[in-house]
């Protein structure tokens, strides 16, 4: 059995003079286990904000069959969904967005991820990063042309090669990994943020282990960082921290 103990959420557009196109889904009691989740609409084009508000509408309706989500399909549906909008208006033609989501099963986190949201886990006193970006900067690192430190100070950075669109092939990732891999307690504690919350986080990835381990602590103190170093886009952070029956070796 797997408890949700604690939350903490915030999500605000760069400035309040335009929309906030990030959406979010706070975690939903769905068959056995809870779904989060975070969608970051593409920015550059037209139809952003509701590409990633169809992302979490659609995600809140998916079933878990054998305490399971089925990722590919959910990731079809949300792209159908999308390419919908291009009917009403011929302007959302290319409207897109990312989507990083977390089934919070009896056994283990079931992850679905399109985009450069970024979901942590806490081991002890840090937060370990579980996704990968689907930037051109990260592919570029994973296919041995470049080390992150040449990176740096070149652009596209957070340039995407996929992402939820009408016009865009689906290239997704999907990892399941069991509590007994991040930690040996009976909790567990998840972060899930676009690149407008994580930007300021990786800048100084260090709270007091009190506030690690409280979602509501760790959301407020984030929030106050953000806000006193100016906000660089539209950021989002859904933490929870879960409650959970640690697995019995029988021997």
């Amino acid at each position: 059995m797997i408890k949700l103990i604690g939350c903490g959420v915030f999500s605000y557009p760069k400035n309040f003079d335009r929309n906030n196109q990030d959406s979010f889904l706070t975690p939903r009691n769905i068959g056995n286990g809870f779904l989060l989740a975070v969608a970051d609409g593409v920015g550059a084009y037209h139809g952003a904000d509701k590409a990633s508000k169809i992302a979490i509408d659609v995600l809140a309706e998916t079933k878990a069959m054998g305490g399971k989500i089925d990722v590919e399909s959910t990731f079809r549906t949300i792209k159908s969904e999308i390419a919908k909008l291009s009917i009403l208006n011929e302007s959302f033609q290319d409207a897109a967005t990312t989507l990083t989501f977390c089934y919070a099963g009896e056994k283990g986190f079931q992850i679905g991820h399109i985009g450069d949201c970024r979901i942590y886990v806490r081991k002890n006193d840090k937060l370990i990063q579980l996704t990968k970006d689907h930037t051109q900067h990260q592919k570029l690192i994973d296919e041995g042309i470049y080390r992150a430190s040449e990176l740096k100070k070149l652009s596209g950075k957070n340039t995407l090669f996929t992402a939820l669109s009408k016009n865009i092939n689906l290239q997704s990732q999907e990892i399941y990994i069991p509590y007994s891999e991040i930690t040996n307690d009976s909790y567990v504690d998840l972060f899930i943020m676009s690149d407008g919350a994580y930007h300021f986080w990786e800048k100084r990835p260090k709270f007091l282990l009190n506030t690690l381990s409280d979602p509501s602590s760790f959301a407020s103190s984030l929030h106050r960082r953000i806000k006193r170093f100016q906000p660089i886009d539209d950021y989002t952070l859904v933490a929870a921290k879960f409650s959970f029956l640690p697995e019995i070796n029988e021997n």
